[in-house]
């Protein structure tokens, strides 16, 4: 006993007090000063930077003259990877990018890659991190520390003071500091010469851009050209210059390694995948460009960005602020007149979030409350689904949703993913994070709409108003929605007095934090049979035109499933950080 409270002590002391020393950090900046390469491939007489030209150039001035910024949805993986490498080449100035995770694999690789021969430019680029689950090795980022000297990383909430977390620190980190750990940043922004700004729910892998042959997200980004994008930077420059956020050279072990003289053996110039140069030929190709992107961009009445200050996690009076992105969501829902369109990958709300729709039901009935989201075959977090299951009576009955939840293999693959990579043994799963309010107002980022987001996680979002945007968000979420795409989640057919009975003892159950052991469930899985016509669960038609296909379709009895049951039924108290 007296061995493990000695160890906690240790560890605890480890996560805040081992930081680098000003000496350390100051004898580590003159080497790393030494070792970053300041070539310039550009000629100092191209005031461009030798950049591409853009026909986004056109759209900015437009947003500028008529003071309507423009938005243009990006529903497709490797299109939302394209425009990025096309945006990277074409800036002049500054790119700075916020991740909640960065992977070194394909897509990261050329990330990087791509972001590098911009600074070779003269381009000014920074790039903020979550560190938690990033990069993989502290070699890679040491790497990455020394490369240009005008190429900055940074990471947020460093575990330990280190760039890597190996196993061990993290399960440490688990016993002994998870208030700590459990802070973390969320944001995910790109934006070139404060210009043009991409927000959404992507991160750097493969699975986000349909590269990866397991497993690839049906995720949301929108790029936002105009004005707007200065409020991005502004909120940028704040996490740049936030406590929270550590350049890479002043970790203990990423500055232990430059101490040392130690690199990675990576070649940064060894020869691209196919797919790569496919796709960076793409992204020189002008006229491409126009016709993949520019006719869908859209001129809307008004937007707005809102962050998450950089020390909400840390700071019980920043998740106050009204400008966080979970007070307005929860503003916009509460002030819905007749329909709310949400997608979101975990279907677990706040309490604060239940509490709100619990009295827009209450006082406006007939609203139409619909919710996309995972199935368990599709989830990449089937202990979060857990918790989704154990709310689904009260989602349907109490708040009377329509809940949709997405196959692991939807039927229209070929229109929503890239054929790159994936094959017939590839999973999918949403990612994407938006919502549509009465067909006006739409929101795009990386808040969940669930407790992690609302006071653990920084987020991110815009708010756009504008009937054209609203339609296209709508039409993109209730595609997801079809039949073909996603299961049906509804109340099984009633039968007198049982059912009764058993929705008052399933109510008590559902409210423990634990010993949520009642076994009859109120609602369960439909699809719909051949030759009939889909119509949502109100529909006097519904159990006629649909057949149950039990809780967990697509997923056999294993433990994924027999471990959802159980922290369904024993893990509630976790929902909070879930």
């Amino acid at each position: 006993m007296y061995k493990s409270i000695t160890t906690l002590i240790t560890l605890s002391w480890l996560l805040s007090s081992c930081a680098v020393n000003k000496a350390t950090i100051q004898q580590v900046e003159q080497i790393v000063d030494v070792k970053k390469d300041s070539t310039i491939t550009c000629p100092a007489t191209d005031v461009n930077r030798c950049a591409i030209q853009t026909p986004f150039a056109d759209q900015f001035k437009l947003a500028n003259h008529e003071e309507k910024d423009r938005m243009l949805l990006l529903d497709h993986g490797e299109d939302s990877l394209l425009l990025r490498l096309h945006m990277i080449r074409a800036a002049k100035e500054t790119i700075e990018i916020q991740s909640f995770i960065w992977v070194n694999d394909e897509a990261g690789h050329l990330m990087i890659r791509e972001l590098l021969a911009a600074a070779k430019r003269g381009v000014k680029v920074k790039v903020i991190i979550d560190q938690l689950f990033s990069m993989g090795n502290s070699w890679l980022v040491t790497d990455i520390a020394t490369l240009h000297q005008n190429l900055e990383f940074k990471l947020y909430n460093p575990v330990f003071h280190d760039a890597h977390t190996s196993a061990f620190e993290f399960f440490s980190a688990l016993a002994c500091c998870m208030a700590r750990l459990n802070k973390r940043m969320h944001n995910k922004t790109f934006i070139v010469d404060n210009k043009y700004g991409i927000v959404g729910g992507r991160n750097y892998q493969n699975r986000y851009y349909d590269w990866d042959e397991s497993f690839n997200y049906k995720d949301r980004d929108v790029l936002a050209i105009g004005q707007v994008v200065n409020v991005i930077s502004i909120s940028f420059a704040s996490f740049w210059r936030s406590p929270h956020v550590v350049p890479v050279e002043h970790l203990r072990d990423v500055s232990a390694r430059i101490l040392n003289n130690q690199k990675s053996n990576i070649d940064w110039q060894h020869p691209l995948p196919k797919k790569a140069l496919s796709l960076l030929t793409r992204a020189n190709d002008t006229r491409l460009m126009i016709k993949k992107f520019v006719d869908e961009i859209i001129a809307v009445n008004h937007v707005e960005y809102f962050s998450d200050t950089h020390d909400k996690p840390f700071n019980k009076a920043a998740r106050s602020a009204n400008k966080q992105l979970t007070q307005k969501i929860h503003q916009y829902f509460a002030e819905a007149k007749y329909k709310i369109l949400i997608q979101t990958p975990y279907l677990v709300f706040s309490r604060q979030a239940r509490k709100t729709l619990k009295k827009l039901r209450r006082n406006n009935p007939d609203l139409d409350l619909l919710v996309s989201t995972n199935s368990l075959a599709s989830t990449d977090a089937y202990y979060v689904y857990a918790i989704s299951f154990k709310y689904k009576r009260f989602y349907l009955k109490k708040l009377g949703m329509q809940i949709y939840e997405y196959k692991d293999r939807p039927g229209m693959i070929a229109g929503k993913f890239s054929t790159t990579s994936i094959n017939e043994n590839t999973r999918f799963g949403m990612h994407g994070k938006s919502f549509v309010i009465d067909e006006y107002i739409s929101m795009i980022g990386s808040h969940n709409f669930d407790p992690r987001s609302d006071v653990l996680n920084t987020e991110s979002g815009f708010v756009i108003e504008s009937k054209a945007f609203a339609k296209l968000l709508s039409t993109s979420i209730e595609t997801d929605m079809l039949n073909q795409n996603s299961w049906v989640v509804a109340a099984k057919q009633q039968i007198p007095f049982f059912s009764r009975i058993s929705g008052v003892i399933a109510t008590i159950s559902r409210k423990l934090p634990i010993f949520d052991i009642w076994p009859f469930r109120y609602s369960t899985s439909y699809e719909l049979k051949d030759g009939y016509a889909e119509v949502p669960a109100s529909h006097p038609d519904f159990h006629q035109n649909y057949k149950s296909i039990g809780n967990f379709p697509n997923v056999d009895l294993s433990s994924k499933q027999i471990q959802t049951i159980i922290i369904s039924a024993f893990a509630g108290f976790a929902e909070p950080v879930m």
